[in-house]
């Protein structure tokens, strides 16, 4: 795009690409694709599957693991090997398996582009794949297409395009073929289409000066196209994996050491060390977490929150602000008529596209078709209208949204059947946007009659007579006044408001259909006021933001007196001032940082503001989530910490760039996500210090038993393993599903940088460790170990105790701030049906002879489970009242 294609007139493009209006030949058009390439935008190389699935082996706990099988394998422990192998593909094909479906699923939400073009080639006109299109190429455009490629336009006949998703202006664009400055910006080049936008009216004729990579779309795409950082909660179980191997590396080393130092064999001494190593790694740790995360992202999903990478949840539950746009977010993205203006003011109820609806005048219910003034300004808006209402899966609007709310409010009113088959249309006097209306002159039953719509300043200015109470009058300036003051009181309700007039033509009186003619000596008709109404529950899920701390910020291209309209209508006002475009340029980025603090509306805000607001809100410390559907909001969404994508109308280029996409484009979905990704941090943590605490006493004893007391192992390592894979995994898996806390959703945003592990409930996780560790040496010692004949009651005591101590913790791990006996006890049937399995897998280790031979354990007699049971239970009480010592702040953070 080195060319200011703009300011270059048509003749001097065709010079410049060695084409005319006729096209290219099949010659010139297989060179310019070898040299400029196919029309595609640049993609970041995807992985494979394959490089997807061997990225799984880069946590580094599953490298700690594969250390581990190694060890286990060169000592002999093959079984234990073999099983630890097992877990590791599980971990990694569970992890593939999300991450796969997430990238399938944005596939499925590219949006629906064009898949041909109609050109000129050789003086015919041809449908060709929109890829093959070359700069050179004369492309053919209609109402309803979408732009395949940069082009500056040759002829025009009422075009009109959207380039909201390049600009961020909502509006459509009037397009026009002449000459323009060279540094007039992409959003004034009228002379121009661009890649990616919509034609919404009219049709014309452009040159394709840019195609692919060297398109005003392809040069933000590129922009994206960076190195992504780590995830945060990759990096905390990396550090929280390498913190346990330095731990356990050690113990193993002490305890090969002084057993060799003790005369005994080295080899058997490996065995113990391999046997500790497997007992300081939780194994199911890495396999838990991702199988919480890959769990609650199909949660999300089904609440229509794609995450597309599967750590990327932690920081959901850091965020402290919401940066949302408003029109199709916060907002329906629908334009509903919602007051009438005619001999009094008529409330018309509904909203969006759906024709359903009452007409209210002072409350009471009326007949549209009876009142006379009433039909006649909605049959007005019908026939000077060029959109289109249908029904295709839901009702849907073809054309400008603006014209589309006149269709549907008169088809609320049965007022639009037939209308242009009875009202045909002879000539148009297209809006533009100096004279601010637009006209048809149709053929009725009474004559030609003009039809006007257009901003009620200027339509009234035109105006000479009134129709009122079924008459035309005289307009006087008492009704002039009536009219403006009505208006005003529309627009302070932020309501975009447009005047209706007609006007009686004699055939002698033109003898052409122009502005100067007919839009003359107009009746005026009435007003109608129309909003993009908010979504029902945004309200309340911005209250929820509030209590969750979370502040809630909407930026918007609308002018400052609908933006705080709508600000105050959803709650906004209560939470911070409003801030236009224009200040945000005066602002330096101290400034702005600043300001930032005390607003909660941007309003007139361009996209380029939305980087700026963002670092503005960063420098402050806070967690940004940022929305965007444009390819000029790509930028924001890489940078944010939360990039979120709108699914129905964000671009290929937004989505690509996000971290999340919201498949229903609607404000409540994303505080949804973030309720959900704090369930599921929680959730991770409730597992970590539930699988930790026994990987904890399990190092302890061995070490305290071996080292330091000189006793034989009180558990052999193949029931280090069952313990570690087997009986803990169920209870873990069972946590993973704990429905939200009652406060999640009322505590503050967790800090971004406390580990899995906070403080608090690190203390928590060694607390229920030391009473493990207590207990089952207890027991251990108590049956006299150092005896052999007794060693096997020994460690088959051990075991039980061990897994026991932790399924009653498993019912502490639900809620570490609350009590047990607080939360519904069948609130997760899933944890239940865990334990139960924990516990048949338990019995079946000692009392199965097949496992009995394998795990090396005996039978325990009913005295024994009674002691087993007893001591236990005691991690309940003591749960309880570390509960109202320290309140696990961790979990509040």
């Amino acid at each position: 795009m080195d060319k200011k294609w703009h300011a270059l007139d048509i003749d001097k493009i065709f010079q410049i690409l060695h084409s005319d209006r006729s096209g290219l030949r099949p010659d010139d058009v297989k060179n310019r694709l070898s040299e400029y390439g196919y029309n595609e935008l640049p993609e970041k190389k995807r992985i494979s599957p394959i490089q997807l699935f061997l990225s799984q082996f880069k946590n580094y706990l599953v490298l700690i693991l594969i250390v581990a099988a190694v060890i286990s394998a060169f000592t002999g422990e093959t079984t234990n090997a073999y099983v630890i192998l097992i877990i590791i593909l599980f971990i990694s094909l569970l992890g593939f398996i999300q991450e796969y479906r997430a990238e399938r699923a944005m596939e499925a939400l590219k949006e629906m582009v064009a898949l041909e073009a109609r050109v000129l080639r050789n003086g015919g006109v041809k449908k060709i794949p929109i890829r093959e299109l070359v700069p050179g190429d004369v492309i053919l455009i209609e109402a309803g297409d979408r732009i395949a490629a940069d082009a500056r336009i040759i002829e025009a006949i009422n075009l009109e395009t959207v380039e909201s998703t390049l600009t961020g202006e909502s509006n459509p664009v009037p397009k026009s073929t002449g000459v323009l400055g060279e540094d007039i910006p992409v959003a004034e080049q009228k002379n121009m289409v661009f890649m990616g936008t919509i034609a919404t009216r009219g049709n014309g004729i452009a040159i394709v000066v840019g195609t692919g990579s060297n398109t005003q779309i392809g040069d933000i795409a590129q922009m994206i196209q960076v190195r992504e950082e780590e995830p945060p909660l990759k990096i905390k179980f990396a550090r929280l994996a390498k913190q346990l191997a330095k731990i356990v590396l050690v113990a193993s080393f002490i305890i090969f050491i002084v057993g060799s130092l003790r005369g005994q064999d080295i080899l058997d001494m490996l065995i113990v060390a391999a046997a500790l190593a497997v007992a300081g790694i939780p194994e199911a740790l890495p396999f838990i977490a991702t199988a919480t995360l890959a769990l609650g992202t199909q949660k999300m999903a089904k609440r229509r929150a794609i995450i597309r990478k599967l750590p990327a949840v932690e920081t959901l539950g850091s965020a402290t602000v919401i940066c949302s746009d408003k029109t199709g977010t916060i907002t329906r993205g629908e334009m509903t008529v919602r007051r009438i203006y005619t001999d009094g003011i008529i409330e018309v109820t509904g909203s969006g596209y759906i024709p359903e609806g009452e007409f209210l005048r002072g409350g009471v219910k009326i007949d549209p078709v009876l009142d006379t003034q009433l039909s006649e300004v909605l049959k007005i808006g019908v026939l000077c209208n060029n959109s289109y209402l249908e029904y295709n899966n839901g009702w849907h609007i073809i054309g400008d949204p603006t014209e589309g709310a006149l269709l549907v409010a008169a088809k609320k009113a049965d007022a639009s059947q037939h209308i242009n088959e009875q009202y045909r249309r002879i000539a148009e006097l297209p809006f533009d946007s100096e004279r601010k209306m637009m006209s048809t002159i149709n053929s009725t039953p009474g004559g030609i009659v003009a039809f006007t719509k257009g901003a009620p300043e200027v339509v009234l200015g035109r105006c000479t007579h009134i129709y009122d109470g079924g008459e035309i009058r005289p307009l006087d300036n008492a009704d002039r006044d009536r009219v403006m003051e009505i208006n005003r009181a529309m627009a302070e309700d932020a309501l975009r408001v447009l005047a209706f007039a007609r006007r009686t033509l004699e055939n002698e009186e033109c003898s052409e259909y122009t502005t100067a003619c007919v839009e003359q000596e107009l009746v005026f008709i009435g007003l109608m006021g129309m909003i993009d109404p908010p979504r029902e529950e945004v309200m309340d899920a911005i209250a929820k933001c509030k209590s969750a701390g979370i502040k809630t910020v909407m930026i918007t291209g609308d002018n400052k007196l609908t933006a705080t309209s709508i600000g105050k209508t959803i709650g906004l006002l209560d939470y911070g001032g409003v801030l236009e475009g224009s200040e945000i340029e005066g602002m330096s980025d101290e400034e702005l940082a600043e300001a930032a603090q005390l607003v909660s509306i941007y309003a007139r805000a361009a996209p380029a503001h939305k980087l700026r607001i963002m670092d503005a809100l960063r420098r402050k410390g806070h967690i940004v989530a940022m929305t965007g559907d444009g390819v000029n909001d790509a930028p924001a969404l890489k940078k944010a910490d939360i990039g979120v994508a709108m699914g129905i109308t964000g671009t290929d280029v937004a989505k690509e760039a996000s971290d999340m996409v919201i498949m229903d484009d609607n404000f409540a979905t994303i505080v949804h996500a973030i309720e959900e990704g704090r369930r599921i941090y929680d959730n991770i943590r409730k597992g970590a210090s539930y699988l930790l605490s026994v990987t904890f006493a399990e190092v302890a004893v061995l070490f305290l038993s071996f080292v330091v007391l000189n006793y034989p192992l009180p558990l052999t390592p193949l029931q280090i393993l069952y313990v570690n894979l087997v009986t803990e995994e169920f209870p873990a898996l069972g946590l993973s599903v704990e429905p939200a806390s009652r406060d999640i959703m009322s505590r503050k945003p967790r800090d971004p940088k406390e580990p899995i592990l906070s403080r608090s409930v690190l203390l928590y996780t060694l607390a229920m460790a030391s009473i493990f560790f207590l207990g089952t040496f207890a027991l251990f010692a108590s049956t006299g170990p150092k005896q052999p004949q007794n060693l096997q009651v020994a460690q088959t005591t051990a075991f039980a105790t061990l897994i026991t101590f932790g399924l009653f913790n498993a019912l502490n791990c639900r809620n570490l701030t609350e009590s047990i006996f607080r939360i519904g006890f069948f609130a997760n049937k899933k944890l239940l049906l865990a334990l139960l399995g924990s516990t048949i897998a338990m019995l079946l280790a000692i009392y199965w002879q097949p496992m009995q031979s394998i795990l090396r354990t005996v039978p325990l007699g009913f005295d024994a489970w009674i002691l087993i049971i007893l001591t236990s239970s005691t991690v309940i009480i003591a749960a309880e009242i570390l509960k109202k010592l320290f309140r696990v702040k961790g979990y509040i953070s």
